[in-house]
């Protein structure tokens, strides 16, 4: 069975000893590798349907791990409905957009924060979920990139912040949000090419403007984008001569 560098990623992420449901499961890769090397005493896996949760089940079938989970650890269900408060310690989604995994931890915050530790992937929209975790009582712990074909997926984990509330120092749609200054240290050369994608991103727009009339508000933003990414560029340069 080969396996993406998103999922082993993802599983080294978890702490020894700790146990963990994974919210969206799919195949059950990352619990199936937390079982096989003896990393998590319980995992629990959850999916939206009967179907989408056999393949989870298949896994352990083929790894020959299926004594070493019950069948309650198998659950279907939406969201954490499937878990107790504090049933685990740690709590992984991944493999969904930014927007889905924020409202999945927004429908019950208190049942979110009944839980050590956070391992986020998100497909997409990885600003909007950033921007939840700070402004909802959320401490990033740790920023990480890891391959998956000609990705390079974001892996952030957090934990309960000290405040539970507290003012945001930019706006939503602020490209900090999306781009971290913390991003270049998880792996300098991933982050490099992320950071110069979106730099021909904003160079095309810009050229499509120029097109036009009318667009003065959204230049700014975006030479003031291209600004900070550019001092990115060189952070991400300057990392990789280290790295």
């Amino acid at each position: 069975m080969r396996l993406s560098k998103r999922i082993y990623a993802l599983a080294d992420k978890v702490i020894d000893g700790d146990s963990v449901a994974d919210i969206g499961t799919d195949h059950g890769y990352v619990p199936m590798l937390l079982v096989k090397h003896g990393r998590s005493p319980h995992v629990i896996m959850s999916d939206i349907s009967e179907d989408s949760l056999a393949k989870a089940r298949e896994t352990f079938e083929a790894c020959r791990l299926d004594d070493k989970v019950l069948e309650s650890d198998f659950r279907v269900g939406d969201g954490l409905q499937t878990i107790g408060p504090g049933e685990v310690d740690e709590l992984i989604i991944a493999g969904l957009g930014g927007h889905t995994i924020k409202n999945i931890l927004a429908d019950d915050e208190a049942k979110s924060k009944s839980f050590s530790r956070l391992i986020l992937q998100p497909r997409k929209h990885s600003g909007t979920l950033r921007y939840y975790l700070y402004t909802h009582g959320w401490d990033i712990e740790s920023e990480n990139l890891a391959e998956e074909g000609k990705f390079a997926c974001e892996i952030i984990t957090a934990i309960p912040a000290a405040l539970e509330k507290r003012e945001n120092p930019y706006p939503e749609d602020d490209i900090r949000w999306k781009y971290p200054e913390d991003i270049v240290n998880a792996d300098p050369e991933l982050a490099l090419n992320r950071i110069r994608w979106k730099l021909g991103s904003l160079e095309e727009q810009e050229a499509n403007l120029n097109s036009g009339t009318g667009h003065g508000t959204i230049f700014e933003k975006i030479r003031n984008d291209h600004e900070y990414l550019i001092k990115l560029e060189e952070k991400a340069l300057n990392a990789l001569k280290t790295f």
